[in-house]
């Protein structure tokens, strides 16, 4: 089985020609310049990725004794990936995306206008997903009742993304929001959809029996909230200046002194963000407690995935030790 860095390689390629592949397609159906122009933009836009979710779907496939080429699903998985990645970045204007530009904002150079860039971005995103349905169905190397039932995971997954990004959209213009709700869109938005249903899509298409999923739940949402937490930490300024809803904003609304409280709120009542500004948050987050807060439970959560190891007697398969270390250095 191939660790993460030998997947990155074994995998580029071949998901770039299979973009080629549509994007050809797909420009056929008219001589437009400009929808070339989008579409030419695509394989940019896709590269440098961490190639996390397909990997992982890799791993349970193999896990469970799987052992034809996949490669079609595992391509589906990237590209429903960047489907929410143009639609993130439309949500939060964004402009840069792994040190190029979003697709909205190199669209924006093209095109010279804001909102047909963001519209044609938006239709991009669509067709990607068009593409990710596609790649999924396309398989012809395993079982049709397995693709069947991972074609129901994938549903779920696409369902509960979807809820999780609504819930952080709409969570950001609340002033105080509950740990229990913010754990819950970490668990949609990250944990399921980045290491739980990956996972166990590729188990389900090797044939795995129901108990497979009591391990896959435990081992891959203690890593993905630890995942997710470990990313709220270091864009911590960002999220707050964007009024996003974290357990380190949880805690320092509800269980910092109300020293702390006042000083946040004045922070996040601040239109115009200096250095300074950047400074105190950062002073803000280790003095109340918060960092201190998160990074113990980030341990929690990876101790979670560890003992799913010991528990569902996997100990003697040394890659799920592995991708633990790998979450632990990602960011």
């Amino acid at each position: 089985m191939m660790t993460l860095k030998e997947f990155q390689k074994y995998f580029e390629g071949r998901f770039l020609a299979i973009i080629e592949e549509k994007s050809n397609g797909f420009v056929t159906y008219s001589n437009d310049a400009a929808i070339r122009e989008a579409l030419a933009y695509v394989p940019t836009f896709s590269q440098g990725g961490k190639y996390l979710r397909p990997y992982l779907l890799y791993v349970g496939y193999c896990s469970e004794g799987g052992d034809n080429d996949i490669f079609s699903i595992l391509a589906g998985m990237e590209l429903f990936h960047l489907f929410c990645l143009v639609h993130d970045d439309l949500i939060d204007h964004e402009i840069v995306r792994r040190g190029n530009p979003t697709m909205h904002a190199h669209l924006e150079k093209v095109y010279n206008n804001a909102d047909i860039s963001r519209a044609v971005a938006m239709l991009v995103g669509d067709l990607l997903l068009a593409w990710s349905v596609e790649s999924f169905e396309e398989t012809e190397q395993v079982e049709p009742y397995t693709v069947d039932d991972a074609m129901t995971e994938y549903r779920t997954l696409i369902s509960e993304v979807i809820h999780g990004e609504m819930l952080d959209v709409l969570l950001s213009a609340q002033d105080n929001v509950s740990k229990e709700t913010i754990e819950k869109k970490m668990m949609l938005k990250s944990a399921h959809y980045s290491f739980f249903r990956p996972l166990y899509i590729g188990m389900v298409l090797a044939g795995a029996d129901s108990d497979t999923k009591d391990f896959a739940e435990e081992y891959a949402v203690g890593l993905g909230m630890a995942f997710q937490l470990q990313d709220d930490i270091a864009d911590y300024v960002t999220d707050t200046q964007e009024g996003q809803q974290t357990l380190l904003s949880w805690y320092i609304r509800n269980e910092a002194s109300e020293e702390y409280r006042s000083q946040f709120a004045g922070c996040i009542a601040t239109d115009d963000w200096s250095e300074e500004d950047e400074k105190k948050l950062v002073k803000i987050l280790k003095e109340s407690g918060a960092l201190s807060f998160a990074e113990e439970k980030v341990e929690e959560y990876f101790l979670q995935a560890e003992d799913a190891i010991f528990n569902h007697d996997k100990n003697g398969e040394e890659i799920w030790q592995e991708i633990i270390e790998e979450i632990r250095h990602v960011h």
